[in-house]
């Protein structure tokens, strides 16, 4: 699981660049002495102003162009690494709301197929990731490359859950809009088996998160949490497996191809 790092990897460097420059140019403290030297300019030549009052004059523009200019260049060599932060938060932040949104809206859909475990599957998804998370603040003492990996493999189990929990709505929506039984059979079934491997998955999510924090002792944590990472290795494989199992049945586009995988 990465967390923000101050090299801001990973983000578009120009669309950045142009959004810091433009907010220093909006800055009021470069747009005013702009102002206040551009207007000394236009009055100089509008009004024909003449001796000490053209030397004002273009005194004043000068100081305001060169005045606005410092600014901007302050605010550029100074304030940028803070603006360009502020942008990537601010960017990230509307990214895990949209992501929150779309997982809220997903979740919402699951209760379509009226099976309650989907629904339960994803609430207990949702909820093991955010404490996974927190793993570096819950286990500090233990090895810290460890749960980061362990933690990258809850996120990428937490992926893997959501991509069968989608294609078993989808079979779901599938098998409902058959008229038969013998139709529904075989879809059902492989939906069946999707839900199921979830089931399961958040079921040793579950167990691998109560004995990272039940580890107390570091040397014997080690080991423990390497036999865990492991683990939740061999449970992402299988869980890939069903799903491309899946994956090729919903691409067949045949029953009698649902059937045989049924048999296998």
């Amino acid at each position: 699981m990465k967390l923000f790092r101050p090299d801001f990897e990973n983000v578009d460097e120009k669309s950045i660049t142009k959004r810091v420059m433009r907010d220093i140019l909006g800055s009021p403290m470069v747009i005013f002495p702009f102002m206040v030297g551009s207007t000394a300019f236009a009055s100089l030549f509008a009004l024909g102003l003449k001796g000490s009052a053209a030397v004002g004059a273009m005194l004043v523009g000068v100081g305001g162009m060169l005045g606005s200019a410092g600014m901007f260049l302050t605010k550029l060599i100074l304030g940028k690494e803070d603006r360009v932060k502020k942008i990537v938060e601010a960017k990230r932040s509307r990214e895990k709301k949209d992501k929150r949104k779309k997982l809220d809206h997903f979740h919402h859909r699951l209760t379509m197929d009226g099976d309650t475990r989907t629904e339960d599957a994803m609430q207990d998804l949702r909820s093991l990731r955010d404490a996974f998370r927190q793993l570096n603040v819950i286990a500090p003492d233990l090895n810290q490359a460890m749960i980061d990996e362990i933690q990258e493999r809850a996120e990428e189990l937490f992926a893997q859950c959501v991509s069968s929990l989608e294609k078993s709505l989808q079979l779901w929506k599938t098998a409902d809009s058959l008229a038969s039984d013998v139709a529904k059979k075989p879809i059902l079934e492989q939906r069946e088996k999707l839900v199921s491997e979830v089931v399961g998955t958040v079921e040793h999510m579950s167990r691998t998160l109560a004995a990272v924090q039940s580890i107390t002792s570091k040397p014997e944590g080690d080991a423990r949490l390497q036999q865990l990472r492991s683990e939740l290795d061999q449970s992402l494989e299988v869980a890939k497996k069903v799903e491309q199992r899946v994956d090729s049945m919903l691409t067949s586009g045949s029953l009698q191809n649902l059937t045989q995988l049924n048999k296998k």
